[in-house]
């Protein structure tokens, strides 16, 4: 019987047998990780977010981006603006310098919606809270162990 002490917990809030909003939640021992937070790209306002009420946000203690793409990125503001999240949010230097260009580009297009997710100020906001950490890098974060590694497919 395993000892549920030690047991890891995997919650997708979005890419859960779908392609888009990719964000994963892991928890080990006392702590909460996000990984990705990204959204869906077939649907627009709240309906592209992961699906967030899923969670306690503020019990996240670490954000990872992988990479750009806006299905790994475009919630970071929203969330970061717009819920009780509190967490810190850790990308790669070149990761965090195109995030940022995109988010700005995602706000500019969704000025003509009715209801866009967020704003400049939000994506500042989110950028200016975002921690970088260097290809191979290890850092420890209250006990959570990072290491950075390329993406793969692009730059991350």
């Amino acid at each position: 019987m395993a000892n549920e002490q030690h047991s890891v917990s995997i919650t997708p809030l979005g890419a859960g047998q779908e392609v888009g909003r990719s964000c994963i939640i892991v928890k080990y021992l006392d702590k909460t990780i996000m990984l990705d937070c990204g959204i869906h790209p077939g649907f627009s306002g709240h309906a592209s977010l992961p699906f967030l009420d899923q969670v306690d946000l503020a019990s996240v203690d670490v954000m990872l981006i992988t990479h750009f793409h806006l299905d790994h990125c475009a919630a970071i503001p929203f969330v970061v603006g717009h819920t009780n999240f509190k967490g810190r949010i850790f990308m790669t230097h070149p990761t965090k310098a195109i995030v940022h260009t995109l988010l700005k580009d995602f706000v500019k297009l969704s000025k003509g919606l009715k209801d866009p997710l967020y704003t400049d100020k939000d994506v500042e906001t989110a950028t200016a809270r975002t921690e970088v950490i260097d290809f191979y890098q290890t850092i420890n974060v209250d006990g959570i162990k990072i290491t950075a590694y390329r993406a793969g497919h692009v730059l991350g």
